[in-house]
Formats: C-alpha cells, sequence, structure tokens
C-alpha cells in the first residue's frame, strides 16, 4: 500500500485526475448497462413492494415483524432491537418492552412456493426528514406479476402483528419533527365513565351510525367526517369520554398539538393526511389557543385560524375521522370552527349528579374500603365532577383494596 501511495504521489495531477474522472465514468456505464439489461430483466420477472417508515410506519413494522417471524429457525441471527415503553411505565428502571426486526441487509425467503428477496436498509443522509434517517424494506417476489400475491403479505403481516399486541389503546402523539410517535396505554371501559346514561346512548349511536355511513357519504358527495365540541368545566371528563368511546370503537387516538412557532398550516394538514383511517382526532382546550378565538393570529406565530379552518374542514382535509374538540369556555371560540360541518354535535359535559356519584362510589365500594355514602357525598362540593370524587377516594390511607 505504502508503495502506491508513493507511486500515486509522482504521477503529474492531472494523471490522477484523469484517472479518477475514468473510474467515474466507468461506474456510471456500468450502472446504466446494468439497469438497461441485468436490472431491466430482473424488473420484468419480480414484483416488489417497498415500504419506509417515514410515509407509512405501521406497514413497515408489520412487515419487518412478518419477515422476521418468517427467518426464525434458519442461520439469520442478526437482528435489529426496537424497545418500546408505554405511557404507564413510569418506572424507568423497568425493562422495556420490544421487538426485534431483521438486520439491515438482503434476505431470501419461501413464500407460497415463491422465491423472495427482501431488503432491509436505512438511508444515511435525510436533510427533507429533519436529518431524521429514513428507514425501508422492500418485499421482491421473483417470476410472479400477480399483485393480489403482495396485498396478502401486506394482510398476513397486518393481521399477525396485531394479534400479538395486547388489547390497549394506541396513542398517536407529535415529535419535534412533526411525526407521529405511537404509544400504548390501558383501555378505557364504557362502564368506567360516568355521565348520564341519556347523553353516552346518544353520543355512541351517532358515532357508530357515522361509522358504518360511509357508503352515503360517498353517494351524496358528502365529505366523510364527524366532528363534536365537548364543552364543560375542568374535571367532569370530557378527556375519559373520548378515550372510552375509542377504546369501545377499537380506534387509535391522535392528540394534535396547536402550539408553538414550528407548527404551519402545512405541517398540521401532513399530520392529518398521516392519521390512520377511521381513527379519533383530539384537539384538546381549544378556548385555551389563540388561533381558535380570534382571527388576528399571524404566520409568524406559527398556526392561524385559516390554516386551522382548512385542516379541520378543507378541500383536501383528511376523511374518515371522529375529530373531538374540548373546551371548558366553548363562547370564546370562533363561530366559523364551530359551525355545522366542522362540529356537528356540541355536548355539554357538565357537573356530576348525585346519580353518577353514586355509581362512581359504588364501583369504588366493590373493591374497595370507602366511608359510606353519607358522609363521602358530605365530604364533596355541591358542584362536583367525577375528578373530585376521585381525588376524595383515593385521598391518603382511606382507600385501600378489599381482601379476595
Amino acid at each position: 500500500m505504502s508503495t502506491l501511495f508513493e507511486l500515486a504521489r509522482e504521477l503529474p495531477p492531472w494523471i490522477v485526475l484523469g484517472l479518477g474522472v475514468l473510474a467515474g465514468g466507468l461506474r456510471t456505464m456500468w450502472a446504466f448497462l446494468y439497469s438497461h439489461t441485468i436490472g431491466y430483466a430482473i424488473t420484468r420477472v419480480t414484483i416488489s413492494l417497498s415500504v419506509e417508515d417515514m410515509e407509512n410506519p405501521d406497514a413497515y413494522m408489520w412487515l419487518s415483524c412478518w419477515v422476521e417471524k418468517k427467518l426464525r429457525g434458519r442461520s439469520v441471527n442478526s437482528l435489529l432491537l426496537r424497545a418500546q415503553r408505554h405511557q404507564e411505565d413510569e418506572d424507568t428502571t423497568k425493562a422495556p418492552r420490544f421487538q426485534m426486526i431483521p438486520e439491515y441487509g438482503s434476505y431470501y425467503l419461501l413464500h407460497e412456493r415463491r422465491l423472495m428477496t427482501v431488503t432491509h436498509w436505512k438511508t444515511a443522509s435525510a436533510e427533507m426528514h429533519g436529518g431524521r434517517p429514513m428507514r425501508s424494506i422492500r418485499a421482491q417476489i421473483w417470476f410472479c406479476w400477480d399483485r393480489k400475491v403482495l396485498m396478502r403479505i401486506l394482510d398476513e403481516a397486518r393481521k399477525g402483528y396485531r394479534s400479538g399486541e395486547d388489547k390497549r389503546v394506541e396513542i398517536f402523539q407529535a415529535d419535534n419533527y412533526g411525526d407521529w410517535i405511537s404509544s400504548r396505554i390501558s383501555p378505557r371501559p364504557l362502564e368506567t365513565v360516568f355521565h348520564p346514561p341519556a347523553l353516552m346512548e346518544d353520543l355512541l349511536e351517532d358515532a357508530e351510525s357515522f361509522l358504518r355511513s360511509k357508503p352515503l357519504y360517498e353517494d351524496l358527495g358528502i365529505p366523510y367526517r364527524r366532528g363534536y365540541l365537548l364543552a364543560g368545566p375542568p374535571g367532569t371528563g370530557k378527556s375519559s369520554l373520548i378515550l372510552a368511546i375509542a377504546t369501545h370503537f377499537g380506534l387509535p387516538v391522535y392528540l394534535v398539538p396547536l402550539r408553538g412557532a414550528e407548527m404551519s398550516g402545512e405541517r398540521l394538514a401532513r399530520m392529518l393526511a398521516c392519521c390512520r383511517k377511521p381513527s379519533v382526532v383530539v384537539l384538546e382546550d381549544v378556548d385555551c389557543l389563540k388561533v381558535a378565538t380570534t382571527r388576528e393570529s399571524k404566520v409568524e406565530d406559527g398556526l392561524t385560524m385559516a390554516d386551522l379552518l382548512n385542516a379541520v374542514d378543507g378541500i383536501g382535509a383528511s376523511e374518515h375521522r371522529l375529530l373531538f374538540m374540548t373546551a371548558n369556555h366553548p363562547e370564546a371560540l370562533d363561530a366559523a370552527l364551530t359551525r355545522a360541518g366542522r362540529v356537528d354535535r356540541k355536548i355539554h359535559i357538565d357537573y356530576a349528579r348525585n346519580e353518577e356519584l353514586r355509581r362512581f362510589y359504588g364501583r369504588m365500594a366493590r373493591t374497595h374500603a370507602v366511608p359510606s355514602w353519607e358522609e363521602f357525598r358530605e365530604s364533596l362540593p355541591d358542584r362536583a365532577t367525577i375528578a373530585d370524587a376521585q381525588a376524595l377516594a383515593f385521598r391518603g390511607s382511606r382507600c385501600t383494596r378489599l381482601p379476595r
């Protein structure tokens, strides 16, 4: 090696430059010849599906885990570990849940008696994605031209991935790049929220009717989306009700951030377009946001009123979703935001009546030691919320689990 370097130093610069140009030209020529001969022949006898984690992180994980299962039992021992910590795991010393996917590289396997080539790679530079690396996986099936085979693989991967998941509710929150980051929290059964039965029945029937009415919306040419405004005092269970609805219908929840100068109309529209369908989209405490209460917001403030309105109900707004907005003071909201079409139902969540408080008390009393109902109610304010009742029930050592 030292002799070669010494020889290169002795050569005139123009010869070194010429050799570099020649090597680059040969490489370009080989790439051209390969793409028009061998590469072209491969594309004519194969069908492939590429999935990027930036564009569709769900499908990326489905396909990655599917390939990992197919490779089990073989001499493939290079894997990537993906750790996942759920929101309820407050103890950071607790071992997180994890998933294993194939290491970057190429793999060969058989599926339905067909030869498959699977390539998993990472793009080192991804300036268009805020500097984050982009990961991709491509499944290539040889001597096959039937797209239905790819769809069967993707469907099998999706079902296999979800069958191994626990029954928690999937929550999506945005990171600093405007991409969705998922986590899972415990489900919220309907019997654990305490609202008037008539209100619960009305809201559930309305949501269920919407979810099965897609053909009707398409026939009438109406955008397929439904909006709700849950308004009422703090602590009345608006967020808990949304989570219970998502649990009941098995829908993911997307918590949309509207604060911050980095949020723009373009970013908000892109984030909503990337939501799974169907899904529950949540805008919490919109009455606390300048963008939702005044039209004086400017572009330099980040999101403007026009951006918000277009994202909720513009021409290119996302469809097949239930949109929930929560507010303590709905009268402060701009009328354009709460008009029909953007908000189809306005539901007032009031303070808990004695009936709801007693239902909560009865559920607690079945499994925990609590004071008598009279003492419990006397300790609450006259206009109490379920949050007040929960705080009272768990105060100090008053709440202890009964022995089985």
